[in-house]
């Protein structure tokens, strides 16, 4: 293998390959990157068996081949080189020679072949979707997911199709969120269930993609592939809960509210609260009262009043604040809707005007 390429686009590849590959003690050659030139471009590739990536990069290659090589060696010396804008990778001996016109390495290799191929997804549905759309669509529910693999089913990021719409939903059984978008009706994706962990390294990953990308899904494995990048991961085999059934029809009591003064009373209640977390929200629209309050009886007590637009029944109710503050940080309007169904019962949070994210969340017991 012998190629040259631009070095700000070998190192941003380097980066996001270098972030799947990872310490494998039983596996040692999971740590490194497969570099393979061939055509006009060189392509990276990485796994950890759980998900996979490669990432092309243009290049002029006199010979074409491949070499794996540890990535955190190749990643920390291409991120040192500064000035130089061209770097030449070259197969010596089966280890690979970095250099440019004013440094050189040769990194130690592994066998080329002993590098796992990454699966290609054989579709059994698909989807062209805005790479915008997947970035936005996990970021924003993805904090809801299951922290554990004890349930993989809601350790996860849902993902589904329904009368032209494109859904993104998790949970952990205390609250769930759900975002969606228009997609093209002629899509063939009915759903899949993605790791939670693979979701969000699919978001690095994507953060900086622009235009379309192809979704393709069978029962194991997703993919998602642009001209320049492939990412695939595996599906959750299992059934994700019928979430819809659980989502209130109704409203006993709305409050509506500016969110920023909604985020600051919860910080300051949050101060005080105990090690759950608690918050209590009173609300008696006949008076116009809305008050957060706390109280831990090692730290003290706090109490803030709200001005905001209420209506219907009283409710007095406690919730777990990082709960909330999560969903605020995925509302992006000025003013936030709570909607209650009576005492007791899951409370649902929306921007004022835009009915793309919903938030559910179940209240604590007092």
């Amino acid at each position: 293998m012998k190629a040259e390429c631009i070095k700000d686009k070998l190192k941003e590849a380097v980066f996001q390959v270098g972030k799947i590959s990872a310490k494998n003690l039983s596996l040692p050659i999971l740590e490194s990157i497969l570099i393979e030139a061939k055509g006009s471009e060189i392509i990276l590739k990485a796994t950890n068996l759980d998900i996979g990536l490669e990432v092309k990069v243009p290049a002029k290659v006199e010979k074409a081949g491949s070499v794996a090589v540890p990535g955190y060696i190749l990643a920390g010396f291409i991120q040192m080189l500064e000035s130089d804008n061209v770097v030449k990778l070259e197969a010596i001996n089966n280890n690979l020679s970095v250099s440019t016109k004013k440094n050189s390495t040769l990194i130690k290799s592994f066998p080329a072949d002993e590098f796992p191929l990454i699966p290609r997804v054989e579709k059994e549905e698909s989807l062209t979707v805005e790479a915008s759309k997947i970035v936005s669509g996990i970021r924003a529910v993805s904090f809801a997911a299951l922290g554990s693999d004890i349930k993989p089913e809601i350790s996860s990021v849902y993902i589904y199709v329904d009368n032209g719409s494109l859904y993104f939903v998790s949970t952990d059984s205390s609250r769930l969120a759900e975002k969606k978008f228009d997609v093209k009706a002629d899509s063939d994706f009915s759903s899949s269930i993605i790791p939670i962990k693979n979701a969000t390294e699919l978001v690095r990953i994507m953060e900086n993609v622009t235009g379309n990308v192809l979704l393709e899904f069978n029962k194991n494995q997703m993919s998602v592939s642009a001209p320049n990048f492939y990412f695939t991961s595996r599906v959750v085999g299992g059934i994700f809960p019928d979430y819809r059934q659980i989502i209130p029809k109704d409203k006993k009591t709305e409050v509506v509210v500016l969110k920023q003064e909604l985020v600051d009373s919860i910080k300051l209640s949050s101060i005080f609260s105990d090690k759950f977390n608690q918050v209590t929200f009173k609300i008696i629209p006949s008076d116009s009262f809305f008050e957060i309050s706390s109280r831990n009886q090692d730290k003290g007590e706090s109490v803030t009043k709200i001005e905001a637009t209420l209506e219907g029944e009283d409710i007095d109710m406690s919730f777990n604040s990082r709960f909330i503050l999560d969903c605020l940080n995925s509302i992006k309007e000025d003013s936030v809707s709570i909607a209650f169904n009576g005492h007791q019962r899951p409370v649902i949070i929306k921007g004022i005007g835009d009915e793309s994210f919903t938030y559910l969340l179940m209240p604590m017991i007092k």
